[in-house]
């Protein structure tokens, strides 16, 4: 097991480790973009035709008969609507989240959060999501709406805030200690 200094017994705990930014090496910093990178082709399958209202509200409609018996047309309508637009909140929110320590890795500065790596992150959510919906105008099952790209942006800054939540006031406290 590595030993470095802090975390109990010298150990880094695996919060500790994210407050970190990792060591710059260009192999390192590219490891850090594979989680970005699969997310994003992730992403681009979830606009495909598979993943069209209808596809998805069928599903549901197999999994809700099958826990809760019948439902009215109308009440599948709007449980398939909340969980599309969730999956794009939460989907492009964890985006953000991946790109936000791409970003770090990438572009270090020795503090454990850096609003331009929060800001990035954002910006790849808007640009991924905007993407995806341009794609969709292409998919004949599939319907383009800037209502998702607003929803996607979001998602993206409601998880750079838990980022920062997390990490970021450590960092302020950090800086703000004498020296």
């Amino acid at each position: 097991m590595n030993r470095l200094a802090g975390g109990i017994g010298g150990t880094i705990l695996p919060w500790q480790a994210l407050e970190r930014a990792p060591a710059g090496s260009k192999q390192r910093v590219l490891l850090w973009w594979i989680p970005t990178l699969v997310w994003l082709v992730v992403l681009a399958c979830f606009s495909t035709d598979a993943f069209s209202a209808d596809h998805t509200g069928s599903f549901l409609l197999r999994l809700i008969h099958a826990v809760y018996g019948d439902i009215s047309f109308q009440t599948l309508q709007h449980i398939n609507f909340v969980v599309r637009k969730s999956a794009h909140f939460f989907s492009y929110g964890f985006l953000s989240g991946v790109a936000f320590f791409a970003w770090r890795a990438t572009f270090p500065s020795g503090k454990p959060w850096d609003l331009r790596w929060s800001g990035l992150a954002v910006l790849m959510s808007l640009a991924a999501g905007a993407g995806d919906e341009i794609h969709q105008r292409l998919v004949a099952s599939r319907t383009p709406s800037s209502h998702d790209v607003m929803i996607d942006v979001a998602g993206g800054v409601f998880f750079q805030l838990v980022i920062h939540l997390l990490i970021g006031r450590r960092s302020l406290r950090w800086e703000s200690l004498p020296r």
